[in-house]
């Protein structure tokens, strides 16, 4: 019988716990196993306190954070009445993005929007930064002003870089025309004044996604962040942006 429950990853959180114990010490290093009992245990809770202990190594939690949205709707029960009750302010950035990653098909999505739009206002970067990548994935058109004034007003790169494919994010979940020249509006007016080279590579590979167009530069170019590169693509993408935008006779 014992086999059979090893087999099948059951264990009780007694047992976790020492598991846990013993890799903090150095008497285990099964960790890879360890994420999967833990996953398909039924202590949300206790996965959860995991995913926020400091004491764990960094790449451990990363891994058991990745897979907690497997708990389904447990999962996204505790993470609402940690943000609703203000719990864990340091972790709130990360219980967003779990949200976020399982929105898609949750029934609680308007509550997470709502997050969402909240987080995206924090004073602290990486808050923002998660939010506006969440809002990619699930907003809709009324949020695109908040996607416009953080691509060109916000003091982060990361925030302003996220602005610009959270559009497309949105895009490939709604194509609408009129979503698709708001992005456009906004990506020229951010070209026009953006000098972090970070931020253009978003920009541009958005605008060759949504544009369905060649700027000549390769996206491994972008992801390499090529200086030489993008400044080309610049040019061409801001006469791209301006056929596109221009009025109709």
């Amino acid at each position: 019988m014992e086999d059979i429950l090893d087999d099948i990853n059951f264990h009780t959180l007694e047992e976790l716990q020492q598991w846990v114990r013993d890799i903090k010490n150095g008497n285990r290093s099964d960790t890879n196993k360890l994420i999967t009992s833990v996953t398909r245990s039924s202590f949300v809770e206790f996965h959860y306190k995991l995913i926020t202990d400091r004491h764990l190594d960094v790449e451990l939690r990363k891994q058991l954070q990745n897979k907690f949205q497997e708990h389904g709707e447990k999962a996204e029960i505790l993470l609402l009445g940690k943000l609703e009750n203000d719990e864990d302010i340091d972790f709130q950035a990360e219980i967003i993005f779990i949200l976020g990653s399982i929105s898609e098909k949750s029934k609680y999505k308007n509550q997470i929007l709502a997050f969402a739009r909240k987080f995206a206002e924090s004073e602290d970067d990486y808050t923002r930064d998660r939010a506006i990548i969440v809002l990619g994935w699930v907003g809709t058109m009324n949020d695109t002003d908040i996607l416009r004034r953080h691509l060109l007003e916000d003091e982060h790169p990361n925030c302003r870089a996220w602005s610009a494919s959270s559009y497309m994010q949105m895009w490939f979940r709604n194509k609408r025309d009129a979503l698709k020249l708001k992005a456009f509006e906004a990506y020229k007016k951010a070209l026009d004044n953006e000098k972090d080279y970070f931020v253009l590579s978003v920009i541009l590979s958005s605008v060759q996604e949504l544009g369905k167009t060649k700027l000549g530069i390769s996206q491994t170019a972008l992801d390499e962040v090529d200086q030489e590169k993008i400044d080309t693509a610049k040019t061409k993408a801001m006469k791209f942006l301006e056929r596109i935008l221009k009025p109709k006779a």
